[in-house]
């Protein structure tokens, strides 16, 4: 199988580096469960940086496709690193820089989201919980509650 590079958007997060790790022998450093499953050697190693909240760099274990598997996490890109050293040894010199800027991601982003946002207040998918969609908007849950907050307010102040 060609080892193709990841996109520069796994999940919603930014793809800083990357390596292909399937050759490397595992060492079980720790464990990762995935719905109460644990989650052991995976072929793909991507440090990504969540285009939403910042959680700071998290350590996606992909599979050949690059669908994330799992995650873990550290403060800084270096100590996810050194994480992935742990459970991969030698993949240190094998991580490979995207060199994507965030703009771009929310480019390729929004290009495989087919460009979805709240009508109303513009903001992308990973940004909000819920959605309501009509047959020629779509409204996020935050717009929701604003506008109802708001009803009631103006509700209250011309009946009084």
């Amino acid at each position: 199988m060609k080892k193709v590079p990841p996109p520069p958007v796994i999940d919603s997060a930014r793809v800083i580096s990357y390596a292909f790790v399937d050759d490397i022998p595992y060492r079980k450093a720790g464990s990762l469960y995935v719905n109460d499953e644990l989650l052991e050697k995976v072929p793909r190693l991507a440090i990504c940086e969540n285009l939403g909240d910042d959680i700071g760099p998290v350590l996606f274990h992909c599979d050949e496709k690059w669908r994330a598997l799992g995650t873990s996490g550290a403060n800084t890109v270096a100590k996810v690193k050194v994480a992935a050293e742990q459970n991969y040894p030698g993949v240190a010199s094998r991580w490979v820089d995207m060199n994507i800027t965030v703009e771009a991601a929310l480019v390729y982003y929004d290009s495989q989201s087919g460009n979805l946002r709240c009508s109303f207040c513009g903001k992308r998918s990973f940004e909000v919980m819920t959605w309501i969609k009509g047959k020629a908007a779509i409204i996020c849950g935050n717009c929701v509650t604003e506008f109802h907050r708001d009803l009631k307010s103006d509700s209250s102040s011309t009946s009084s």
